[in-house]
Formats: C-alpha cells, sequence, structure tokens
C-alpha cells in the first residue's frame, strides 16, 4: 500500500504540473481577450477544456497536498490507530474539499 501511496503521489505532482500549464495556455494564450469578471468566468467555463483542467486542477491539488500532510503526520512515527484515524480524517475533509470546490464551478455553468 505504501509503494501505491508513493507512486500516486509522485503521479499527482506530475499531472498537477501539466494540468498548471494547460491551465496557464487555456488562460493566457487560448482566450486571452476575455476579462477576469463574474460574466467572463462564466464564458470561460462553457469550454470544456477550462472546465475539465479547473477540475483537474483542483483534485489533484487537494489529492496532493493532503496526502503530502499525511506522510509528515506519519512520519512522526505514530500508532497504527492514530495513522488510521487521520488517514481517514483527511479522506474526509478531501472529498469535502473537492465538492466544496466543484459546486460553484458547476453553478456557474449551469449544471
Amino acid at each position: 500500500m505504501r509503494t501505491w501511496i508513493w507512486i500516486l503521489q509522485r503521479a499527482s505532482g506530475a499531472i498537477l504540473v501539466l494540468a498548471l500549464g494547460l491551465h496557464w495556455v487555456i488562460q493566457h494564450l487560448v482566450s486571452p481577450g476575455v476579462e477576469i469578471t463574474f460574466v467572463g468566468v462564466q464564458v470561460r467555463l462553457q469550454w470544456t477544456l477550462y472546465l475539465v483542467s479547473d477540475l483537474l486542477l483542483l483534485a489533484f491539488a487537494v489529492f496532493h497536498g493532503l496526502n503530502g500532510l499525511r506522510t509528515v503526520i506519519l512520519d512522526l512515527n505514530v500508532s497504527r490507530r492514530v495513522a488510521a484515524l487521520v488517514t481517514v480524517a483527511l479522506v474526509v475533509l478531501g472529498a469535502v474539499a473537492i465538492l466544496y470546490g466543484v459546486e460553484p464551478i458547476l453553478a456557474f455553468v449551469g449544471r
């Protein structure tokens, strides 16, 4: 299990770099004329590629950050019970954070 978590941490970091690059390209090269206003963000979020890049950034950033925090906590040599509690708490926190972030994104696009 630890090997898979280690691999997922590295993979999520790589995906974050790619998603951030995609987001930057869309933001600055594909749609540079769209203003950063409420309506401008609504227009951008109508594009599937922009919507997907935002959702990817959200999901992978939450996973990568919370998994990194979990790794730091478990490196303190806590008991198995505490490790399990930390893991469950961070999974719940991550799910809540992703839902909290997805809801306004989808509200912007009327879904």
